[in-house]
Parts: C-alpha cells; sequence; structure tokens
C-alpha cells in the first residue's frame, strides 16, 4: 500500500474546505466539521454550532492560499497556511491582507474531520 504524502493531504483538505464555504455546499461544510469541532477569532471562540453559523454568514470571494506547512500527530493532521481572501461579515468587508490559519484534522474511520480551526484575521 502506498504511503500518502502528507503535506499534500493536508493542503488539500483545507483547500476543499474553503471551496466548500464559497461554494456555499453547507452540507459538504457541515460533514468535514467534527461536533467535538472548536475555533477562535478575533472575537473570542465558538463551538460548531455557532462556527456553522459564522460560516453561513460570510459572503467570500476571491482567495489565495500559501505556504502550506503539515505535521502529523497521531491520528491528526495540524496545517498551517497564509491566505488573502475577500470576505464580508455583517455587511462589513474585512482586511484582504493575508493571514495565517491554523487547522486540526481528525482522522476517523468514515475519513477526515475538521476538530480545530484558528482564524487570525480580525473579526
Amino acid at each position: 500500500m502506498p504511503e500518502i504524502d502528507l503535506h499534500l493531504e493536508g493542503e488539500n483538505l483545507y483547500r476543499q474546505f474553503i471551496t466548500e464555504i464559497v461554494g456555499q455546499n453547507w452540507s459538504a461544510v457541515e460533514a468535514m466539521i467534527s461536533p467535538s469541532f472548536q475555533s477562535v477569532h478575533s472575537d473570542g471562540a465558538r463551538d460548531h454550532i455557532a462556527e456553522l453559523a459564522l460560516i453561513k454568514g460570510v459572503n467570500l470571494g476571491i482567495y489565495t492560499l500559501h505556504d502550506f506547512k503539515v505535521t502529523k500527530a497521531n491520528n491528526h493532521l495540524v496545517v498551517t497556511s497564509w491566505i488573502s481572501i475577500e470576505e464580508t461579515i455583517n455587511g462589513e468587508r474585512l482586511s484582504t491582507k493575508s493571514s495565517p490559519r491554523l487547522s486540526v484534522w481528525d482522522k476517523t474511520p468514515t475519513g477526515w474531520q475538521l476538530i480545530a480551526l484558528a482564524n487570525f484575521n480580525p473579526v
């Protein structure tokens, strides 16, 4: 059985997550987020229900992802990257300046699920 490229796996997971959000494919986004999920943003922490509400209220546009770093810890992938994205929340346009993101993915029997996210773009 060939060994998977963990860097590529982690990068693809995060790219797919952002693509599903931009495409407003909410069933796919919900399936990717673990029930035990937690995030942190400049305005505080959220559980999976609050994060989904935030995501569904965000209008995203063109984005660029770069500088991925991926590490593996047991059944988890820790993925960091930088993102520049057109983002509007509650009618307010956020900065498109590139900012770091951190996501942690858990390998489950049914596939990878997002268990943690840190978004450093000010909300």
